[in-house]
């Protein structure tokens, strides 16, 4: 066996390993996957060149050429490889992308199988058994030419995306891909692509040149696990280039997580804050305030607060508190947006209240909609319809918050909400996430305007009755949904009814372990304190009604 045949095993060998490591790193990563066939192929093409070298006479080098067609492929998956790698999926939208990539590939792996068009024959040299250059070399130069162009356009992908990412995480990535790329695609070029058309006999390195891109991807997996880009590692990217502070809280009160953002403002390290108490980052009195007021609240409460930095200055922020619970209703902990109101305070003193409190709304509605985009990122990787549900659920209830600030946000008062707007767009949403039902919803509303600290409670309340109705109510996907809004002599008037399938008798809504009754009877009778009745008459109708800025703290 000559250095040579031996060096292609080896390759093999390294290639079927990495492609199986890399498979279970994460198996849903369509990265992984791509990578993963890519090095089966080259691991069977290397396979495939160590049974050539080593061949006894030429016809079975012959064999061994024809058994190594799929060649081709490995190029065009390096592509699509890039494509999703530096993040330009969205060409994969349009179906001619695939046709481009894949079918020349084809087409020169068939002519490979049943002609001597590429590959005419084959001869021995000093290093083994090899191909000869057909006579018509026409085909075989566009085969060249065709593969330079798709491996030059994966550097330059791989470059720009390293050049141009911000993120030290992403340049990591990059720098390993690119470089990994970069020692086979030259020789390659050289050894299969320049010196055969010269008559320069050297053998074809290039595969084995590409044992020098799994060593250095498989270091790069090792030392920046460059290859688990899951919804965990999507997570943190998204969390950290948020230019608003974001705090998770363990059950227990403890900090699990705190953004860039966050650990900047108050001057600490990026790991001080991990494992300490949330009190201890508030100014004294602060958080005993706050924590008496979230007790007595429907798990989310919009608070200016007062943070103590590492160094005792005192930054005034609005900061936002969500309890998350399981689908049992138990608390798993609290996550906490803020926004810096130091510079907001200063504009206030120069008569800027317009312009700091749309800012405000819009940053909160921003975060609002980071913290959906996380949950919709989270539920793609979950095969149980029960917490796709969940998901879908948390969705829906931060979007009803998150529609008040939007509201707020493009008013002329900044201080309260159109309701009969507000309530037309948050319900068309929530059935258009059920738009493979045939459900008819009329919405009657006075025109009554509600402030931030009424309308989020409320928006929530018709978001849970709307969606249990959607969900539960119309066995057969078909039926009627009302939800009328009246105003007197200050007293507000809410109305969900459905001509669906009704609650059952047995099932007291204020009990039951449904979290979202429990939320509604949370809402309206601790939060709203109004009073909540339900009629089961044809169907299910909840009668709510509370007093106009009257709200318990």
């Amino acid at each position: 066996m000559n250095i040579y045949a031996l060096s292609s095993l080896v390759a093999s060998y390294v290639f079927f390993v990495l492609g199986i490591f890399i498979y279970q790193k994460d198996s849903r990563n369509e990265l992984n996957r791509i990578y993963m066939v890519i090095c089966v192929l080259v691991g069977y093409t290397a396979a495939v060149e160590f049974g050539l070298r080593q061949a006894v006479d030429a016809a079975t080098a012959h064999t061994w050429l024809k058994i190594g067609f799929l060649w081709p492929l490995i190029l065009p998956l390096y592509m699509h490889f890039a494509l999703i790698f530096t993040k330009n999926t969205r060409v994969f939208r349009n179906r001619v992308t695939y046709f481009v990539l894949y079918v020349p590939a084809l087409i020169f792996a068939v002519l490979e199988l049943t002609t001597d068009a590429l590959t005419a024959g084959s001869k021995r040299e000093y290093w083994g058994w090899t191909y000869n250059v057909p006579e018509n070399s026409l085909m075989y130069y566009t085969t060249n030419f065709w593969g330079i162009f798709l491996l030059i356009s994966v550097l330059i992908l791989c470059f720009l995306y390293f050049w141009r990412a911000e993120q030290p995480t992403e340049k990591r990535r990059a720098k390993y891909v690119f470089m990994g790329m970069l020692i086979p695609t030259v020789v390659s070029i050289v050894t299969e692509g320049i010196f055969p058309s010269t008559d320069i006999k050297v053998p074809e390195l290039s595969i084995v040149a590409t044992t020098t891109e799994a060593a250095i991807i498989a270091y790069g997996i090792h030392k920046y696990n460059i290859f688990a880009l899951t919804p965990a590692v999507a997570a943190e990217d998204i969390v950290n280039a948020m230019s608003n502070l974001l705090f998770l809280v363990r059950k227990d009160g403890f900090i699990s997580l705190a953004n860039l953002s966050a650990v900047t403002l108050l001057g600490y390290g990026e790991s001080e804050l991990i494992d300490q108490p949330l009190e201890s980052i508030f100014a004294e009195g602060e958080w005993e305030e706050i924590q008496g007021r979230l007790n007595n609240s429907a798990d989310y409460t919009d608070e200016e607060t007062i943070f103590m930095t590492k160094d005792g200055r005192m930054i005034p922020v609005l900061l936002s508190i969500s309890v998350v619970r399981d689908k049992n209703g138990g608390s798993l902990g609290m996550v906490c947006v803020g926004n810096d109101l130091t510079d907001h305070k200063k504009a206030e003193e120069v008569q800027k209240k317009e312009i700091l409190l749309k800012e405000i709304h819009h940053r909160v509605k921003n975060n609002m909609q980071i913290v959906s985009s996380l949950l919709s990122l989270q539920s793609r990787y979950t095969t149980d319809e029960r917490y796709t549900e969940m998901f879908k659920e948390s969705q829906n209830r931060i979007r009803s918050m998150a529609l008040v600030h939007e509201k707020l946000y493009r008013s002329e008062d900044l201080e309260n909400i159109d309701l009969r707007e507000y309530i037309k767009d948050m319900v068309n949403g929530l059935v258009q996430s059920y738009s493979s039902y045939n459900i008819t919803v009329k919405i009657e509303a006075d025109d009554i305007f509600l402030g931030v600290d009424t309308a989020v409670p409320c928006g929530l309340i018709i978001n849970e009755l709307v969606s249990n109705a959607l969900k539960y109510a119309f066995p057969g996907k078909k039926g009627e949904i009302k939800v009328g809004l009246r105003g007197s002599d200050g007293t507000i008037h809410l109305i969900v009814a459905d001509n669906g399938i009704g609650i059952p008798d047995t099932v007291d809504f204020r009990t039951t372990e449904t979290l979202g009754l429990r939320l509604v009877t949370i809402l309206a009778e601790d939060q709203l304190d109004g009073e909540i009745t339900l009629i089961r008459d044809k169907g299910t109708a909840f009668h709510i009604t509370f007093r106009e800025g009257r709200r318990k703290t």
